[in-house]
């Protein structure tokens, strides 16, 4: 099964009743045929598109970058697009809705059962296309762009929709569904931070595996509203910005986050910023490490004591859970503005891996006796599903309600025996 797109527009008439009862035909203006030279401009401005945000980013494409890849004049691509916007529209439909769906798509699928273990998904999850860490970020994108969100929400609810993950389904049934779509996305967007996820098909196997296996079993989710840990660096004023950086970043991204408004949310003028900072980049980079420590010690520490209670999800399922919480939203839509804009700021992806090389220390610390190798895999398996989970769960039909825990436990149960 692949994923279904909605069809393109077609120019049709419209017949609407009159008062009488009878149909009146109100025929639709038609388009004149594009020759082949728009064609082709056409096609050129599209594959620049595509090209400027692979370098920039969904938020940095820039008009006159865009016309210069494509060899015409910015004249010639206003006359086709009004703005940023309907260029990220467009090249959303004409060029990355298609492959992304269906990569999500047969990722659900290969979960399932329903297609050959040797799939192609296999290696795209390992080493995702340019389109596809564009797909993701358009996922990202979409939250918080109304434009981009019209077109890209609708699109992610049908595939999921048509991939058997709705408000109607098995809630085990959902959770595997939702955990599968969450390691199309969420692998995509780790490959922005990591270049690729070598060891992922194996994680993909198991996943299928665990979903063969899976029984629902009686449980006590999480359903309390747990706030993350603060940041206590032990400056006082150094915590109030960046936890502001990290407030502004989540709502408007990297990108629009700007000192002055970073430093009026905290109360402070800009001046109290550059006293600790260079810049901009250097603050966001050392809240990025503050929040990634904080909260991957919760979750080590939620694995450990799962497994001195023997747990027989180990405690992956907590994760799912905290992925859910409203008090956690903020901190979470952070990190994935931080992972995007790892694409093209060098040192703030250089940040983000040396966080995951201590969030390695942190798990191994907590399993002195668990191989490296395993300890590696799993860190790189909750951490795409993580980034995954955050991204997809906002538009999914009442993810709370899905039964992570059963599913989590038969996947812990093939770890414990691996």
């Amino acid at each position: 099964m692949t994923a279904t797109t909605p069809d393109k527009q077609t120019l049709t008439s419209r017949a609407h009743d009159d008062p009488a009862g009878s149909s009146t035909i109100i025929p639709q203006r038609r388009r004149r045929n594009r020759t082949d030279t728009q064609k082709r401009n056409a096609e050129k401005l599209l594959d620049a598109m595509v090209a400027d945000c692979a370098a920039h980013g969904l938020d940095d494409m820039r008009s006159g970058r865009v016309a210069q890849r494509a060899g015409l004049t910015t004249g010639s691509l206003y006359s086709r697009y009004e703005n940023n916007d309907e260029m990220l529209v467009a090249m959303w439909m004409e060029r990355v809705r298609e492959p992304f769906l269906a990569h999500v798509a047969n990722t659900v699928q290969f979960v399932r059962g329903t297609l050959p273990r040797d799939h192609a998904v296999r290696r795209d999850i390992e080493q995702p296309s340019e389109l596809l860490t564009l797909g993701a970020e358009f996922v990202v994108l979409a939250s918080r762009n109304d434009t981009v969100g019209e077109v890209v929400i609708q699109d992610l609810v049908a595939t999921m929709s048509a991939n058997g993950i709705t408000d109607k389904c098995d809630r085990l049934s959902g959770a595997i569904g939702m955990a599968a779509a969450s390691a199309a996305v969420g692998t995509a967007l780790r490959a922005i931070v990591t270049g690729g996820n070598p060891g992922w098909a194996m994680a993909l196997t198991a996943l299928r595996a665990a979903a063969k296996h899976a029984v629902a079993l009686p449980h006590e989710p999480l359903t309390d509203d747990v706030a993350p840990l603060p940041i206590n660096t032990g400056n006082p004023i150094r915590d109030d910005l960046m936890t502001s950086a990290k407030r502004v970043v989540a709502r408007v991204g990297f990108k629009g986050a700007t000192i002055t408004r970073i430093a009026r949310r905290a109360g402070f003028a800009t001046s109290a910023i550059y006293q600790l900072w260079p810049d901009k980049e250097s603050m966001l980079n050392d809240a990025i490490h503050e929040v990634s420590l904080l909260d991957y010690s919760v979750n080590s520490r939620s694995k450990e004591e799962a497994t001195t209670r023997q747990r027989p999800d180990l405690g992956f399922a907590d994760s799912w859970y905290y992925g859910l919480m409203p008090a956690r939203r903020v901190r979470l839509n952070f990190r994935l503005e931080c992972v995007i804009a790892s694409r093209h700021h060098p040192t703030t992806r250089a940040i983000m891996l040396r966080s995951n090389d201590q969030m390695d220390a942190i798990l191994r610390a907590a399993f002195p006796r668990m191989p490296h190798s395993q300890v590696t895999a799993i860190l790189a398996m909750e951490q795409s599903l993580g980034y995954g989970f955050v991204a997809l769960n906002k538009f999914a039909p009442s993810p709370q309600r899905f039964d992570y825990f059963s599913y989590m436990a038969a996947l812990a149960g093939l770890v414990a025996r691996d």
